[in-house]
């Protein structure tokens, strides 16, 4: 949050010097004062304008157009002095208070992983800023990640500067002063990470990498617009319109009725000149529909539908007679039958006892069935007789099956014609039931059984005479009623088209009454208007000013969102103007190590928030590539680092803190840099911390920056804890310098680890005098062995060295002296104990006699001459 409020800060300063609205400005002030409460919230639905509206309606007015000074004194020059020593404790990993001397030019800090380092630089981020970076991207409040867990608390940690010789002065924390003193290993990282990302979230590129990523996500947090949250067309003002706009269509329906009733009429006259050509629509409406002292044509023409459907019998007196007939004939034929069955009956003995015995010749086929016989003893078979009988008598059972057949339809006769006097007599009681009782006619059975018919018969027919004379009064309705049935289909047919007209007629009714309906009610709408709106017309006149006032918020927001906008978009090119070249010197610098081909020509910095970094290969010059999608991660992060530092040199920054920035480089670029920083001479005058967990580049430093200037070191070493809850901090370790460890060794008359210490100092520097003679001329040097695995002597590669630079056209003072360390160093006897013992390296032996001290002496000055000579060589001197 510190880096929102800092960078918002900024952007007032410049919105103080822009020519803008005064509403502008204070709403630009009233987001400052409600900063943290905004920053919560981004533009998902509507989140931050939900919040921000309310606000800017109930402050906006009270609200000061005048921006707000903030003090950035000598923010520009950042001439503040020299950092003196950073108090730090309770705080973070801190348990007790630790005193830091920070007022070397170099401050190196090591530490391994989880010894305390990183507490060691928050607390100079939490002093110079006022903030740490990793709190504010973990959301974590400032004052919870600053205590320290075991006692529960912080002290805020202060750094002292001093300027000349006046007293200690403790440092107030300052982001805007000391912002681009800070280059940390997550930048670095983050920087390379988004190389890989969409192009959409490579807008983030500078604002990661200068830290201000937080404010650009704060910035885009804005929604588009508050029009959503505010009253900028009066709702009450909607609401009259609304009306308003129905008193109009009102008087659009009284100002137009005239027209719309003349052509009702027509559309009234056209349908009854459908219905009845040349009768007016309202004739026509009463011949149709009636009216309560009129009936009209279709209720007539219903009601005679409604009525009863009258009943069609189908019964005739012939079908009767027919029926009568046929049973009396069937009746007949079956009496003659029997009366010859009866003249024949002994005949139907003998065939009833033939049929006898055939049905036992299953049961005794070679016996006689009356006696027991065999058949082959009597005179004649009975069965052949009896076959021969019935053949005989097979005219007698034709009789018989004819006698059966017409008995069964004398039944069925019987039956049909039992049923047609009941339906006859049923018909007679709908139709005639006064002659039906005056008939007195004999009841019938249920079912066709017995003598029923004989009573119809009797009297010379005389019952069924006068069922005859009823069946005629029937067939008489039955052609009345199919009659009426004739005429019914005939009135459906009529009842149909009329309830068409009656539809027609009623729509027509129907339009009419909306017509008039609508009229009444625009004339009412019209007469009674202002004062059925009155009291919100009077709340439209007191809402203008709240709309007036909400168009104001409006203009406002939209004028500070689009400055702000403007703002984050030209930060990229405020950030990185005029660093384009210096970067690109220093990522030449820090990759000195690769193939002059793949070092840069140009480098182009994005001058908008979607820019790309652009660059140009010595080796192919006038091709410009995109810098994400070419480089490798390892020389992205070079390139992050060198604009960094190309920043804090453009600053004219006092000091610069390398936060672990080594360890996110491969090694293949550690060599480039740390010469970059301390060889170079791009940072001279500044004061430099650096920390590391890689204890080697670390001592390499230490070596190869020369025991004279060792004494611009400070050291600090964090030791991994042994069980106690507070950081090991060693303040004064031993230097790694070889040099000074060989004139320490000497002052302490330590003749053989001055020359333990001699024998590594002068095969460091022997290594960076070859190194050097090989980039500035012939590094072609000859050495002899005694054996294919034997190593060189440290003797001979001195010699062969101190006979190249004697080659060399310029004999500068820094080769002279080189080269009288040598010969100093080559004057002591080559077969001397002291050579034998720098020719073996750090093996340990027994020696038959003891080191000269003179001659130790004359080595470890030498060793000195050669390690300032070549200090001088390295700076051109």
């Amino acid at each position: 949050m510190a880096s929102v409020i800092a960078e918002y800060q900024r952007f007032l300063e410049v919105l103080s010097v822009r020519p803008v609205d005064d509403d502008i400005r204070r709403m630009a002030n009233l987001i400052y004062s409600n900063l943290p409460h905004l920053a919560q919230v981004g533009a998902a639905r509507r989140a931050r304008s939900s919040r921000l509206a309310p606000i800017a309606i109930k402050q906006l007015a009270e609200t000061s157009p005048e921006l707000p000074e903030f003090n950035n004194i000598n923010a520009d020059g950042h001439n503040i002095g020299r950092l003196h020593q950073l108090i730090v404790g309770p705080f973070r990993g801190f348990t007790n208070q630790e005193i830091f001397d920070l007022s070397k030019p170099i401050t190196l800090v090591y530490g391994a992983n989880g010894t305390g380092k990183s507490s060691f630089c928050e607390a100079l981020e939490t002093a110079l800023l006022g903030s740490i970076s990793e709190a504010q991207v973990k959301r974590i409040d400032h004052n919870t990640y600053c205590r320290n867990a075991r006692v529960g608390r912080y002290i805020q940690p202060v750094i002292s500067i001093v300027n000349e010789n006046n007293p200690p002065l403790n440092l107030e924390p300052n982001e805007e002063k000391y912002r681009f003193c800070f280059i940390e290993k997550n930048r670095l990282d983050d920087f390379a990470r988004i190389a890989s990302r969409t192009p959409s979230d490579q807008r983030q590129l500078i604002a990661t990498l200068f830290g201000i990523d937080q404010f650009s996500d704060f910035v885009r947090g804005f929604n588009p617009s508050l029009d959503e949250n505010l009253n900028l067309t009066g709702q009450r003002a909607q609401e009259l319109a609304v009306r308003r706009h129905a008193l109009a269509s009102a008087e659009k329906v009284i100002q137009e009725f005239p027209q719309r009733l003349s052509q009702i009429n027509i559309n009234e006259g056209q349908i009854a000149e459908r219905i009845q050509p040349g009768s007016n629509y309202e004739a026509v409406k009463l011949w149709l529909v009636g009216s309560q002292d009129q009936q009209g044509r279709l209720p007539y023409v219903q009601s005679l539908l409604d009525a009863p459907s009258p009943t069609v019998y189908g019964l005739t007196s012939e079908q009767l007679t027919l029926a009568f007939n046929q049973a009396f004939a069937i009746n007949s034929t079956l009496q003659g039958i029997n009366t010859e069955l009866a003249r024949r009956a002994g005949e139907v003995s003998y065939k009833q006892l033939y049929e006898s015995v055939l049905q036992l010749s299953a049961s005794s086929p070679h016996h006689c069935p009356a006696c027991g016989t065999i058949l082959q003893s009597v005179v004649k078979n009975p069965y052949e007789a009896a076959v021969t009988g019935l053949e005989q008598l097979s005219e007698l059972a034709g009789l018989q099956e004819k006698a059966k057949e017409h008995s069964d339809a004398l039944s069925e006769s019987l039956r049909n014609l039992h049923q047609l006097m009941l339906n006859t007599i049923n018909a007679a009681a709908q139709v005639c039931p006064q002659m039906l009782r005056e008939n007195a006619l004999p009841v019938l059975p249920p079912t066709s059984t017995g003598q029923w018919l004989q009573a119809w018969v009797n009297d010379n027919n005389k019952c069924w005479n006068a069922l005859l004379n009823l069946c005629s009064d029937i067939e008489r309705s039955d052609a009345g009623a199919r009659e009426a049935l004739a005429q019914r289909h005939q009135l459906a047919e009529e009842r149909t088209r009329l309830d068409e007209y009656r539809i027609e007629i009623e729509g027509a009714k129907l339009i009419r009454q909306i017509a008039e309906s609508e009229l009444a009610e625009a004339r009412t709408t019209v007469a009674n208007f202002d004062e059925a709106n009155r009291e919100l017309i009077e709340l439209v006149a007191s809402e203008a000013q709240v709309v007036e006032f909400h168009n104001r918020v409006k203009r406002s927001y939209d004028g500070f969102l689009q400055e702000i906008q403007s703002y984050l978009s030209n930060l990229p090119s405020q950030l990185l103007q005029g660093l384009g070249q210096r970067a690109r010197d220093l990522y030449n610098s820090f990759n000195r190590d690769d193939l002059p081909v793949d070092l840069l020509q140009s480098l182009w910095l994005p001058v908008v928030e979607n820019g790309k970094i652009e660059l140009e290969f010595q080796g192919q010059l006038g091709v410009r590539y995109d810098a994400l999608t070419l480089l490798s991660e390892g020389h992205i992060k070079c390139l992050g680092l060198a604009i960094l530092l190309a920043k804090n040199i453009e600053e004219s920054c006092s000091f610069v803190i390398f936060d672990d920035v080594v360890n996110a480089i491969d090694d293949d670029h550690r060599n480039g840099i740390w010469r970059t920083f301390f060889e170079d001479g791009l940072l001279d005058g500044k004061q430099v911390i650096l920390t590391s967990h890689a204890e080697e580049f670390l001592h390499r430093i230490q070596q190869e920056l020369g025991a004279a200037r060792a004494g611009d070191i400070a050291l600090y070493k964090f030791l991994p804890h042994q069980g106690e809850h507070h950081l090991r901090v060693d303040t004064n370790p031993p230097s790694k310098n070889y040099v000074l460890k060989a004139q320490q060794a000497f002052a302490n008359d330590d003749k053989r680890e001055t020359l333990y210490y001699s024998r590594a100092a002068i095969e460091s520097l022997t290594d960076r005098l070859w190194t050097w003679m090989g980039k500035r001329g012939d590094g072609r040097i000859e050495l002899k062995l005694s054996g294919p695995r034997s190593p060189w002597e440290l003797n001979n590669k001195c010699n062969k060295i101190r006979s190249a630079l004697r080659r060399n056209q310029n004999q500068s003072n820094a080769i002279i002296s080189s080269l009288i360390a040598l010969d100093a160093l080559l004057g002591v006897a080559g077969s001397s104990i002291e050579w034998g013992y720098l020719n073996s390296g750090t093996h340990d032996s027994q020696r038959d006699g003891e080191f000269d001290r003179s001659a130790v002496e004359t080595i470890v000055q030498a060793v000195g001459t050669l390690d300032q000579a070549l200090t001088d060589l390295q700076n051109g001197r």
